[in-house]
């Protein structure tokens, strides 16, 4: 069966147009982001479309508030700045995608990054909990000189424990 010279050339010309189109969006979608700002200013956050936070800003007017309200101001912040994202997201995607193929991208981007429910100001985990920051990270204790026997024997290291 032959096949159609100007057909072949013709799937090949789509091929390579949606191939560029592809290629233009992924460069588009490393440029997204959402920005928002709390009411009075002095909040500001941006974030990507997975949700994650590109850029915290808080003037010193955000320090005026007491430790919870600031928390819920910077989380309200967040969630506004990644609803323009995901605004942003769609706007640069649906067009190129078409409404069909868009909700498949949409299912397909959030298997990645699981939906999660924002939580609000709650009790921190206790101190001794978090790692101190600048500390080299916590590790085995050391074992006694007498455990060197489970390890090595007289004709060295056996890799089994006896």
């Amino acid at each position: 069966m032959a096949i159609d010279d100007a057909a072949f050339q013709e799937k090949m010309r789509q091929f390579e147009a949606q191939a560029a189109r592809a290629a233009q969006l992924k460069d588009r979608m490393t440029e997204l982001k959402g920005s928002a700002r709390n009411s009075d200013g002095s909040v500001t956050v941006t974030v990507a479309p997975s949700g994650a936070i590109l850029g915290l800003q808080l003037s010193p007017a955000a320090m005026t508030r007491s430790h919870t309200q600031l928390t819920q101001e910077i989380l309200s912040t967040i969630r506004q700045a990644s609803q323009q994202a995901a605004t942003a997201m769609e706007d640069a995607v649906r067009p190129v995608l078409g409404d069909e193929m868009y909700d498949q991208f949409q299912n397909a981007f959030r298997a990645q990054a699981p939906a999660t429910e924002p939580i609000g100001p709650a009790e921190p985990p206790p101190a001794s909990s978090l790692p101190i920051p600048g500390a080299p990270p916590a590790r085995e204790p050391r074992r006694s000189s007498g455990d060197d026997e489970d390890y090595f024997g007289d004709e060295g290291f056996s890799g089994v424990k006896r």
